[in-house]
């Protein structure tokens, strides 16, 4: 089951995400876990988007000077949210959680210009990190500037173990590839610096645009989508409202070729 259900990592970021890789090409029967942090930040007063675009631009010329060529980010815009939310998220990638780590010393050492640039424009109230593992490989073979991303928090059911868990996505996820769904999807396990964990993981899908988690939406609502997932998951897994967020990539890993 876990060989179906884990795919490496090269699909997690080549696809949906985007990114291609020399590292994330390596096949392997063994879980692809690798480290994601997030940020969730607001504008600070007389601060905004176009505030935004100034720092990230020159934070990338930071990052080219620095030689950082295994960092993935984006930012994520709120889409469909509810009365408690933010004004920018910040989700980014690294193969592994070392050289994660080696970007924070290297930030720490040497980035405090950059830092005060996005202290200036931004203040961020969380910073976490997830254990995160991809479960579906998205369809498309594009790497879209723009894509949307949904997240839900979910639990086991009382009753259920995560070996539980996994089986029933694992049948839905096949379901899903079978009837055409446009998603790729990921589980999220957190880490580190995550506040009063009332959920076992966040269920991220992925698109690369509106109209294809439009497609997906009519599908599950109206071509027997939902009543499959109430079969499989019904019983198994709890979900909250899923959240919506248009993402802009803002920094890709950098290939070899």
């Amino acid at each position: 089951m876990k060989k179906a259900l884990i795919v490496n990592l090269s699909a997690v970021l080549t696809t949906t995400l985007g990114l291609t890789t020399t590292w994330a090409q390596e096949q392997s029967e063994e879980p692809a876990i690798y480290p994601v942090e997030t940020y969730t930040c607001n504008y600070n007063k007389g601060q905004g988007p176009a505030d935004l675009e100034k720092v990230i631009a020159g934070w990338n010329v930071y990052m080219d000077e620095q030689g950082a060529d295994n960092y993935f980010a984006l930012t994520l815009t709120p889409h469909y949210f509810g009365g408690e939310t933010f004004d920018m998220g910040w989700l980014a990638a690294a193969p592994t959680g070392e050289e994660l780590g080696a970007g924070a010393d290297s930030w720490i050492t040497s980035g405090a210009k950059q830092a005060a640039a996005f202290a200036k424009v931004l203040s961020c109230d969380s910073h976490s990190n997830y254990a995160t593992m991809q479960i579906k490989e998205s369809p498309s073979q594009s790497s879209p500037a723009n894509i949307v991303l949904t997240f839900a928090n979910c639990s086991a059911a009382s009753d259920k173990t995560m070996e539980d868990v996994f089986a029933a996505m694992d049948a839905w996820t096949e379901y899903s590839i079978e009837n055409g769904y446009r998603n790729g999807a990921w589980v999220m396990f957190p880490a580190y610096g995550v506040d009063d964990v009332d959920f076992d993981f966040k269920l991220v899908n992925g698109y690369d645009n509106h109209t294809d988690m439009g497609r997906d939406y009519d599908q599950y609502a109206n071509g027997g989508g939902y009543q499959k997932h109430a079969e499989l998951l019904g019983d198994v897994l709890s979900c909250d409202i899923t959240r919506v967020y248009d993402g802009v990539i803002r920094r890709r890993i950098a290939t070899t070729e």
